[in-house]
């Protein structure tokens, strides 16, 4: 357990969450398209979380080689009352996401938290978040959360994907909901850029940035953002590496 606080602890930030312990059953599996999916759980009584945070998770008595833990997004709102959790699985999966995809229902799994920052605080009333790929599972948890909650936050979305947008339609219905809720879809680091710096230069200092993705792509952000004065407690982002 200390083994997993230490490698999943990359900010100075509270991370006491990590110890509560869940144990989730298994309830289905949806593919998204070619090679993402969503898996969801449940349990005889769910832990709070914040929409947007994250847990770790592993699976009891599968013989995982390598890394026998990884870190996920829950990717559902507190309201929808079950774990959902979203990831790419390649044609040569990990020994782990293996074991994942093949979980029958009924089936356990356990999870540590959920935790973390990328979450709305009370002061965020103007947000710029930015998804890259499958970075969108925190902000499909927000968005949900926000449209449930009927949420006053003036919020940008800006999701990049090479190819398909998952949660694209849920995310189009909760939208209608919101009349403050704007979506820019894109496909490139360039249009992502595009739409930031048009941010920083429309907006004052009162903006927060949630960034969601890569690593790579997270620090490039970053970078720009702090570059163009944006200061650095209002820039967000997931703290661990992969999905």
């Amino acid at each position: 357990m200390l083994d997993i606080i230490s490698r999943a602890c990359l900010h100075p930030v509270d991370y006491s969450g990590v110890l509560r312990t869940t144990t989730l059953r298994f309830k289905e599996k949806i593919q998204e398209n070619e090679n993402t999916y969503s898996f969801i759980f449940t349990a005889t009584k769910l832990p709070s979380w914040k929409a947007g945070q994250h847990a770790i998770f592993t699976i009891p008595g599968a013989n995982v080689e390598g890394k026998t833990w990884r870190p996920f997004s829950v990717a559902s709102a507190p309201s929808e009352n079950v774990i959902r959790i979203g990831t790419i699985i390649p044609p040569e999966p990990s020994s782990f996401k293996q074991k994942l995809r093949s979980l029958q229902p009924g089936d356990k799994v356990r999870m540590f938290g959920p935790y973390g920052e990328l979450c709305l605080k009370p002061n965020m009333n103007k947000v710029v978040a930015v998804a890259g790929g499958i970075g969108i599972t925190p902000f499909r948890s927000i968005v949900c959360d926000m449209a449930e909650s009927e949420k006053d936050v003036d919020f940008h979305l800006i999701y990049s994907a090479r190819a398909e947008h998952v949660y694209k339609a849920e995310l189009e219905d909760w939208k209608r909901k919101l009349p403050n809720l704007k979506i820019t879809y894109t496909a490139t680091a360039e249009e992502v850029n595009a739409e930031l710096l048009k941010e920083v230069a429309n907006n004052n200092k009162d903006i927060h940035y949630l960034l969601s993705g890569a690593p790579g792509m997270i620090e490039a952000l970053r970078k720009n953002l702090i570059e163009n004065q944006v200061a650095r407690n209002h820039i967000v982002n997931d703290p661990f590496k992969g999905y």
